[in-house]
């Protein structure tokens, strides 16, 4: 058990890393459900003002720390597309 808390807190850590910065030049806001069940969900939106924009995530997995990984990928995802998207505007 104390195996998986250390890889979910590294996961956690990993995602806000990646978030963070995102969320400032975005304007992201998430939604986050985790249960025992494993309804486990996150989704982030891009937001202009107080109006929901694009959904740029939506991850439902059995465990925790599945949906953390997944959210992940499709965050490094997103902020690669943004990088050769700027390249292309800078050309």
């Amino acid at each position: 058990m104390e195996e998986n808390d250390e890889e979910r807190r590294a996961l956690i850590h990993k995602f806000y890393q990646i978030y963070r910065p995102l969320q400032k030049r975005h304007s992201l806001r998430y939604h986050m459900h985790f249960d025992i069940y494993g309804n486990n969900l996150i989704e982030i939106w891009e937001y202009e003002g107080d109006r929901k924009g694009r959904c740029i995530c939506k991850v439902k997995e059995d465990t925790e720390i599945a949906c953390y990984q997944r959210a992940i990928e499709m965050l490094k995802n997103h902020s690669g597309k943004e990088i050769v998207e700027n390249e292309k505007r800078a050309g």
